[in-house]
């Protein structure tokens, strides 16, 4: 990712969306690129947003999921979160 697309995701994460619900996400497959959110909380491929404990936000591909959810390497590092942990974060759609 570059750090326009890093930036615009932020930016873009800013507010608004229905609250989906709060997931625990662990980090998903390095190798698919992109801002994204894998969860059973989406019932359809979207536009939304994820929103950590501390306040940090940024928009992201919603994809339906099974099992934990799973947020992208590139998400997980504009977030500033750790990539061993196990944090928690709202889920905004739109």
């Amino acid at each position: 990712m570059s750090e326009a697309e890093r930036s615009a995701a932020l930016a873009a994460g800013a507010a608004g969306g229905a609250e989906l619900g709060t997931v625990v996400v662990s980090l998903g497959a390095p190798a698919e690129q992109g801002f994204w959110l894998r969860s059973s909380l989406v019932t359809a491929p979207a536009k939304g947003r994820v929103v950590t404990d501390e306040g940090a936000s940024i928009a992201v591909d919603l994809l339906p999921g099974t099992g934990g959810a799973q947020l992208s390497l590139p998400a997980f590092r504009a977030l500033g979160l750790p990539l061993t942990g196990l944090p928690q974060v709202t889920v905004y759609s739109g």
